[in-house]
């Protein structure tokens, strides 16, 4: 392993919020807020979109599928030494259960395969807020699978918890008042504190 192999790459940063909360639009602003690590921004429906047009959701392969699609990102984006000098940002919405918790592990354990930081980011809205976003024209206009019914968003609110790593330091960020610059704003300055600490350790 040459001596640049052996340092520590950029961070892995995992952005966890209900659907609806403004991760991808947050996030995208965010990447070009940040001036270190050239990020990479991979949103969940990258990776789910594709599933989705082969199986349903309760088809006893879409899980399995999903976990194949999440396991080549892993290899092709995090774990590959071509990006070890990039940042890469998910999107993601993992609850607090048996399948959430393991899935959020496995971005946590890319990123340690990777010798990378990983920085989870939680995202939090009110759901009032929430709802007026997941019904929103541009959202209705993506083109993609995201949730788009309010009444399925309460649903899931009222039974599942947002999950959240225990010993893992991470941010959160209460973003129900801030529009989608703002909100990314205030992650890049978090963010940019830690990966200038994270400089500081490489040199």
């Amino acid at each position: 392993m040459s001596a640049s192999e052996s340092r520590l790459a950029w961070p892995l940063i995992w952005i966890n919020g209900f659907p609806g909360t403004g991760k991808h639009t947050i996030a995208k602003f965010f990447a070009t807020l940040l001036d270190e690590g050239d990020p990479l921004l991979i949103d969940n429906h990258s990776l789910i979109d594709p599933v989705e047009a082969k199986f349903s959701r309760d088809h006893p392969n879409y899980q399995q599928e999903r976990r194949r699609g999440r396991e080549a990102v892993f290899k092709s984006f995090v774990e590959d030494p071509a990006f070890r000098t990039r940042i890469v940002i998910f999107t993601d919405f993992q609850s607090n259960n048996d399948l959430g918790r393991d899935v959020a592990r496995e971005y946590e354990a890319a990123a340690l395969r990777a010798r990378r930081p990983f920085l989870p980011v939680y995202l939090e809205c009110d759901i009032k807020e929430n709802t007026r976003r997941i019904t929103s024209l541009q959202r209705g206009s993506s083109g993609t699978t995201k949730l788009l019914n309010p009444k399925v968003l309460a649903e899931m609110r009222s039974r599942c918890q947002l999950f959240r790593f225990d010993g893992v330091e991470g941010i959160t960020s209460d973003v129900t008042n801030m529009g989608p610059e703002e909100a990314a704003e205030a992650l890049a300055r978090e963010v940019t504190t830690i990966i200038n600490d994270l400089v500081k350790h490489r040199k």
